[in-house]
């Protein structure tokens, strides 16, 4: 089969023929059929992850159909339409995973990290971590559900938000623009923060209500202007900054939520975080049963994120574009 392998930090990852693997007991292989590249898969080319086990088949927003299944497999049949999140596995026994947050396990399993994901033809995943794609979901747009998608809908359903809330978008990039489709579509009021003001038409196309031009408008003055603030802030843009001058425009009891990860730390006004009982909350891609309704609720609810389609073999061409922000919405890679 096709692989694309990065052999290690820094590395330009490389199309490599590899032996089609077989699916071990409680294990199956899948075809790929989509995989979207997201911006983790930039952190382990770059080295980012201390945990990374190198060369390793980054990807890990995999669609595709169930080719072969291994011993002691229930539930799932060859020909199945399934999806593979960044949850490769956890250990099931601990706190977290009994309380359905088995992302934050401290034996998580990595797909694209720490096994190989789904730059390939062919991955093997542990089939209890395996999730039914509906079937109105095409592949290509199953694929960025899988931690795009999960990781905005674990975000707004675990800080409180309510329909009407309203909702601020940091960056309308592969992740922020699911943010918006996903406010959107479960009640919420957006607007979208981004440093290109070219952006202003694809906000208001997705469904935006305001955007701010963060280069000529003071971006907490902006949404406080927004009838007393924001509720919640999603700060899916990898810059710190950009979420330390929202934050003051939150409104009270608001939360900033950070999903985007980049360089440098975060300082935040703390007469502004007291006074008005702000708060700020870390949110990593989610569990088993919120991939599951982040999908059903896509599915019919009509969220489908911005697609530009890569073959397998210019997977790194979109990774590069990704990294000089050319992307329109996000990049998926097509086996076939």
């Amino acid at each position: 089969m096709k692989a694309v392998v990065i052999a290690g930090p820094q590395a330009r990852p490389q199309l490599e023929e590899r032996p089609r693997p077989m699916p071990g007991r409680g294990e199956v292989l899948i075809g790929v059929r989509a995989c979207g590249v997201c911006h983790g898969d930039l952190m382990v080319q770059a080295g980012a992850f201390p945990f990374a086990r190198y060369p390793v088949v980054p990807g890990h927003e995999i669609a595709g159909i169930v080719a072969a299944v291994g011993e002691d497999v229930d539930g799932l049949q060859k020909g199945a339409r399934v999806g593979l999140s960044a949850l490769g596995s956890s250990c099931g026994r601990c706190d977290l995973c009994l309380a359905a947050d088995e992302f934050l396990c401290p034996e998580l399993e990595f797909t694209g990290v720490t096994r190989d994901g789904g730059y390939a033809e062919f991955v093997v995943a542990d089939a209890d971590y395996v999730a039914p794609l509906p079937d109105t979901l095409a592949f290509a747009d199953a694929a960025p559900l899988m931690c795009a998608g999960l990781t905005v809908y674990s975000a707004l359903r675990r800080s409180g938000f309510k329909p009407g809330d309203r909702v601020a978008v940091i960056g309308l990039g592969g992740l922020g623009h699911l943010g918006v489709l996903y406010a959107r579509a479960m009640g919420g009021r957006v607007a979208v923060l981004s440093t290109t003001a070219e952006k202003e038409a694809a906000a208001r196309e997705l469904g935006a209500e305001l955007f701010i031009p963060t280069k000529t408008r003071a971006a907490a003055e902006a949404l406080q202007a927004w009838e007393g603030g924001a509720d919640l802030i999603l700060a899916t843009a990898p810059s710190v900054e950009s979420a330390r001058s929202a934050f003051a425009g939150l409104a009270p009891n608001g939360m900033l939520v950070l999903l985007g990860v980049g360089p440098g730390e975060l300082s935040l006004n703390p007469m502004a975080l007291i006074m008005g009982r702000r708060r700020v909350m870390g949110s990593p891609a989610g569990s088993r049963k919120e991939l599951h309704e982040a999908l059903q609720f896509a599915a019919s609810h009509g969220v489908r994120p911005r697609l530009t389609q890569f073959p397998l073999a210019a997977a790194a061409e979109a990774l590069a574009q990704m990294h000089d922000n050319r992307l329109r919405g996000r990049a998926v890679l097509m086996p076939e």
